[in-house]
């Protein structure tokens, strides 16, 4: 399930025009469309934690103090005549970092016969969101701009998605993402410099030393709530007992720094001694990190913290996030296998499937195998989503995302959790990932469900940073 956005509504209103709109009775109007928009985002998944009208640059101010004390990550003004565009931006200047989405909002679609200047009047939202919007663009305050009736389902539906994307931008300029260790020797394209990233974005690596790993694990001692965990979700099909505990109490282990740290995302690199080759755990944590990511906090391996920004952003966008490598290209029927060294994300499983807890093909000739889930990823729409640093964006860095669909083929005997995906557009298979990689993708992303490249852009421009799509 994706994440709810938290949203202000704010409804911009001036008491110059009651003398062309019915008087009075025109404020009241305005307030039964204030009420609807609300129960419209309400409707469509948003927590809308304020809204209120706003007449005056004082009643604009007293806005902003509401709305930074209700906890909005996102403000949408619902602009719906012309109002000067100060009062408005009395409460956006003190509420600078909030994201803005302007609707441009008639409770008509159409224009009656009789169309006069009461209709211009309460019509006027192609008046009063030029006014706001202008004052937006020359400052370079990003904002999203959606247009259409108050009844339009689908507007309604791709409204409550951008503010949601909003609300996901606002929540990257404050993550914490792990990072265990550093990438695997020779891996310099999953790697970045942690100021550069954290001056661009916000976004902050915390260095883990793995020894804070195999502490954190050897101070587990019971695992019996994992293993009701286990006996309630999946079909079991592993071989050793201490291969299952290991796997648990490292599982456990990586949960309680999740926990203790505040983490929102990590990226480890367990092929060192501390975790995978030393005496214990003497397991790889691909079950573990796929548990953090089924709960929430996405991970990465190989040390690889530009794929677990990007799967931050496919988690909170879509709900559900596969950390993988698109493995190979069938030529014949236009697809890709995707699949990964052990991770998974349930929010992926599809109704009605078990999942199977197995030992890790990857590694069953280690000393001890460590535990890894295997299902097949449901057909339906999905994106694959890419982080990295480009040297063409102004800002050092861009989102890349490519829709299509996972086609429901079936890989039985592919070791991990995974698919075959389609890229939309009926392009080529080849040209489609050769645009892929051109667009600067490393050999790991994310893939969410849904078709959420527009999300994406949103993301990347309230971000500040590049955003190219593929497909």
């Amino acid at each position: 399930m994706r994440a709810r956005a938290s949203a202000a509504v704010m409804l911009p209103y001036w008491e110059f025009w009651e003398s062309s709109a019915g008087g009075a009775s025109f404020r009241s109007e305005r307030r039964g469309l204030l009420d609807e928009v609300v129960e419209r985002l309400q409707g469509a998944g948003v927590d809308v934690v304020w809204s209120g009208m706003v007449d005056s640059p004082e009643a604009g101010a007293t806005a902003a103090e509401e709305i930074g004390a209700a906890g909005a990550h996102v403000l949408v003004v619902a602009q719906s005549m012309a109002v000067p565009p100060t009062y408005a931006m009395a409460a956006l200047d003190p509420l600078g970092d909030l994201p803005v989405v302007v609707w441009a909002v008639q409770r008509d679609r159409r224009l009656g016969a009789g169309f006069d200047q009461s209709d211009i009047t309460t019509m006027g939202a192609t008046v009063g969101t030029p006014m706001l919007t202008n004052l937006l663009v020359r400052s370079g305050r990003p904002f999203e701009l959606v247009v259409g009736g108050i009844g339009d389902e689908p507007l309604v539906e791709k409204l409550a998605r951008t503010a949601g994307a909003a609300a996901v931008a606002r929540s990257l300029a404050s993550a914490r993402i792990a990072r265990v260790g550093r990438p695997i020797d020779g891996y310099d394209c999953v790697d970045i410099d942690d100021e550069v990233l954290r001056a661009a974005t916000g976004i902050e690596l915390i260095p883990v030393d793995p020894a804070e790993i195999r502490t954190l694990y050897l101070g587990v001692s019971d695992v019996s709530g994992l293993e009701a965990e286990l006996a309630g979700t999946y079909e079991d099909a592993t071989e050793d007992q201490e291969d299952r505990t290991r796997s648990l109490r490292l599982a456990a282990a990586v949960e309680e720094l999740d926990r203790a740290r505040s983490f929102d995302a990590g990226a480890m690199n367990c092929h060192v001694a501390e975790i995978r080759f030393g005496e214990e755990p003497g397991v790889t944590p691909c079950f573990g990190i796929g548990r953090e990511t089924t709960r929430g906090v996405p991970w990465a391996c190989a040390g690889d913290v530009l794929t677990a920004v990007a799967m931050l952003v496919a988690k909170r966008l879509g709900g559900a996030a596969l950390y993988h490598e698109i493995e190979a290209i069938d030529f014949e029927t236009g697809e890709a296998a995707i699949a990964n060294s052990g991770e998974h994300d349930l929010g992926w499983c599809g109704d009605g499937t078990r999942p199977r807890l197995q030992p890790n093909p990857w590694f069953g000739s280690d000393p001890m195998t460590g535990l890894c889930a295997w299902f097949e990823l449901p057909p339906g729409p999905a994106t694959l989503v890419g982080f990295t640093p480009h040297h063409d964006e102004p800002s050092g860095f861009r989102l890349i995302a490519a829709e299509g669909e996972i086609t429901g083929r079936s890989f039985p005997d592919s070791p991990t959790v995974g698919g075959a995906f389609r890229f939309a557009g009926g392009q080529p298979v080849g040209e489609a990932w050769r645009r892929w990689a051109l667009a600067g993708a490393n050999h790991h992303s994310a893939a969410a469900p849904g078709s959420l490249a527009n999300e994406v852009g949103v993301v990347a421009r309230y971000v500040g940073i590049g955003f190219a799509q593929v497909s």
